[in-house]
């Protein structure tokens, strides 16, 4: 399972983000269908991953918007969740990273 949060900071027509998501693997769940690979792909479309339901990046906000509706067409909205905060400027947001750095490419498949 993943955990979701998620950061908006509005940079002229791009806008930075950061999306956490917590998708229950339904793989367990009788008459569920496993959506978890949809979303990741869905969201790495935009947004780079920097861990496994982790990533980051800019976008517009029609895109976001595009990106909002589409997950939640896809997500089961009683087991799923994807929190996005909003910050209105990019100065108080820190990027600080305890460890491996895996934003370097090693989620690419």
């Amino acid at each position: 399972m993943g955990v979701g949060i998620g950061i908006i900071v509005y940079r002229g027509f791009k806008m930075y983000i950061i999306l956490f998501y917590d998708i229950v693997d339904k793989k367990s769940l009788k008459d569920k269908k496993d959506n978890s690979y949809k979303i990741r792909k869905e969201v790495e479309k935009y947004l780079t991953r920097v861990q496994f339901s982790v990533f980051e990046g800019e976008i517009t906000p029609s895109d976001l918007k595009r990106l909002k509706s589409y997950l939640s067409k896809v997500i089961d909205k009683y087991l799923d969740s994807i929190i996005i905060y909003e910050a209105t400027r990019l100065n108080y947001t820190k990027r600080i990273v305890i460890g491996v750095d895996k934003n370097d490419g090693i989620f690419t498949d």
